[in-house]
């Protein structure tokens, strides 16, 4: 059995690596660029790659050069750029669901402080040796006692209200489903978004997203928020009306925005939201970080691994078989 193992960039963590060349009768070929992969495609069965390096040309050199693949793992949650540039037919595909939820998750609390504290504005007066101790603390807020509003009940948002509860917030959740969810006081549907805005005191987003869910903080919903509120996004820039909310943003009608994603990436040069005083931005590194918990996509993958060689249903399915 081959096993390809594709990613640009930083190499996966060795215990990848080393899971899948513990199991007998398993060819392990590793490819870093284009030329490589389509060499080790050859009669290879199982493709395990990020959705990263799932470009347009190299979706291309898969499904030209992959004929014999039936599985592909992908070591990300994120499958999106495989979704747009397309898979072979008749694949199974897997992911990392809910693997670095927590890290993630992490890093919304984070963006929340940063906010609520105006770290940034302390930041750039110690840059400048200035001590604006009077100036700044009388606009610093805590999260205790806000309301959150978390859109998307996954496994990041479940984990995001779980922290939240540790500062004392009332969370809200807009999720498809009603059934209740531990930490989360309030369950609404996404009809009710624009209302559940108007009483948030910060509104994260972290729903995956799909064509129902694009553009899901719309400028209505943006526009329903109050002017003491602020919008967090860690999932995916195309789930926010960014138009909509630089304008809310340039004109004070929402308080701030923590950004770990945006709608292009990287942001371009010269877009506004580089330079406002009340955006705390970071590069899309919210699932950064040491493994944490949970085993990592080594052992996801080895089980997977295991249940595909007895015959077995996989876990983490995302697409049962590909048209």
């Amino acid at each position: 059995m081959r096993i390809v193992q594709f990613q640009l960039g930083p190499q996966p963590p060795s215990e990848l690596i080393e899971e899948i060349r513990a199991f007998d009768d398993v060819e392990l070929v590793p490819a870093n660029d284009a030329a490589g992969l389509a060499a080790a495609l050859a009669g290879a069965e199982i493709l395990v790659v990020n959705n990263r390096s799932y470009s347009a040309d190299i979706a291309r050199i898969i499904r030209d050069q992959g004929t014999a693949v039936r599985w592909i793992q992908f070591t990300t949650s994120g499958i999106d750029n495989g979704r747009l540039h397309g898979f072979p037919s008749g694949v199974t595909v897997t992911n990392a669901a809910g693997l670095r939820a927590f890290a993630v998750a992490e890093h919304a609390i984070m963006l929340m402080l940063a906010l609520v504290r105006r770290v940034r504005e302390t930041e750039a007066a110690r840059a400048a040796a200035m001590w604006i101790r009077d100036d700044i603390t009388p606009g610093m807020e805590n999260l205790a006692g806000m309301h959150l509003v978390i859109v998307g009940l996954g496994s990041i948002g479940q984990d995001i209200a779980r922290k939240a509860k540790a500062f004392d917030m009332t969370v809200t959740g807009i999720s498809r489903s009603s059934d209740a969810i531990p930490n989360v006081d309030t369950i609404l549907p996404r009809e009710r978004l624009e209302a559940a805005c108007a009483g948030a005191d910060i509104v994260v987003v972290a729903t995956t997203h799909d064509a129902a869910a694009d553009k899901i903080m719309s400028r209505a919903a943006i526009e329903a928020m109050k002017p003491t509120a602020f919008l967090v996004n860690i999932a995916r820039g195309s789930l926010v009306d960014q138009d909509a909310l630089v304008e809310a943003l340039q004109a004070g009608r929402i308080a701030g925005a923590g950004l770990d994603v945006v709608a292009t990436e990287p942001l371009p040069d010269g877009d506004p939201l580089w330079s406002m005083a009340n955006v705390v931005l970071t590069p899309h590194v919210g699932g950064a970080g040491g493994s944490g918990r949970g085993g990592g996509v080594a052992a996801i993958f080895a089980e997977n691994l295991r249940r595909w060689k007895c015959g077995e249903p996989l876990t983490k399915i995302v697409i049962a078989k590909t048209g």
